[in-house]
């Protein structure tokens, strides 16, 4: 389970990374907050958390912890971003 878990959050790192590239812009930020956000998910998944909500709120909390002075993100729009992400990932994996 612990490599599964390592699959889905390294997904998530790499899959927020580009669609912060893509949305926004490239810059510097973009690794931070796409590391952040896949080690938060990475440690709900590992303490077996499988609400949306719950991991949007750990998300949030560690994203905080981040500065955003030279970034056109926050913590708030990138976690909604990333569960946004985790939300489409599981729809299109149960529609299989």
């Amino acid at each position: 389970m612990q490599l599964l878990n390592s699959w889905e959050s390294e997904w998530l790192r790499e899959t927020l990374h580009k669609w912060l590239d893509d949305e926004y812009c490239p810059e510097p930020a973009n690794v931070d907050i796409s590391n952040t956000a896949a080690r938060s998910f990475y440690e709900s998944l590992t303490a077996k958390e499988s609400d949306l909500g719950e991991i949007l709120l750990k998300m949030v909390g560690d994203l905080q912890k981040l500065s955003y002075k030279e970034s056109f993100h926050g913590a708030f729009s990138a976690a909604n971003a990333a569960v946004s992400l985790i939300s489409q990932r599981m729809e299109s994996s149960s529609d299989d």
